[in-house]
């Protein structure tokens, strides 16, 4: 799988106006659905953090691409952690079952903070290297990181982002959600060694689908 700064900007076109449509579909057909409304155009400003730390690596400017990378890891490690599981909160009609999403929310920004916070305040420990044709992003995982293997860590996140929108009562998002899970064990088993970055790509353009989802929305039509 070929992934490049031209892949990353091109998706980052594609994601900003589906992003914007999606947004104002959501205002018009369900509120409820604005958070997870914003996921690609989200997304799509990640994907121009890591096409401008593709730019860095080529021309060898180490200040610019981590600078950019810092962009990108605040997505994928802290903020996709709150951010779809704190969407989850608004579809869920059931009042027992959004007070677990609203923990899972917390324990997603808690755990994103403590993946983030380290390495946005050691910026000059981040190495940035090309491994498969796909950007590699080491940094000194938090000590608690050491007392399970990596492949616990990756299905943590993994569940944290995707079991709230599987679980929940509103079905809305159940396709997509399905389609991150596959996509993160695809990307654990052939691309372990940039597992960050295949899977935010594959995530990214997952996030497309919502533009299908919200043409297909009925006008006023609650989701239940």
């Amino acid at each position: 799988m070929c992934v490049s700064a031209e892949a990353s900007f091109c998706l980052t076109g594609v994601l900003t106006p589906v992003g914007i449509y999606c947004l104002t579909s959501a205002g018009r057909r369900d509120p409820r659905l604005l958070p997870v409304s914003a996921i690609p155009l989200l997304f799509g400003i990640q994907q121009f953090c890591e096409g401008v730390v593709w730019i860095g690596v080529g021309r060898g400017d180490g200040e610019l691409s981590r600078l950019a990378a810092i962009g990108f890891l605040f997505f994928a490690l802290a903020f996709w952690l709150f951010w779809i599981p704190f969407s989850a909160v608004f579809l869920e009609p059931r009042t027992t079952f959004k007070s677990y999403l609203g923990l899972c929310a917390l324990i997603g920004l808690t755990g994103g903070l403590i993946l983030f916070l380290p390495v946005a305040l050691n910026l000059a420990d981040l190495q940035i290297t090309l491994a498969g044709h796909s950007i590699r992003y080491d940094y000194a995982d938090p000590p608690a990181l050491v007392l399970a293997p990596q492949w616990f860590w990756h299905l943590l996140y993994v569940a944290v982002i995707a079991a709230p929108l599987i679980l929940s009562k509103n079905t809305t998002l159940l396709w997509y959600s399905t389609a991150l899970v596959v996509s993160a064990v695809i990307s654990h088993v052939y691309f372990l060694y940039a597992f960050a970055s295949i899977w935010c790509f594959f995530a990214a353009f997952l996030s497309l689908y919502l533009c299908f989802l919200f043409y297909n929305l009925p006008l006023q039509k609650v989701v239940r």
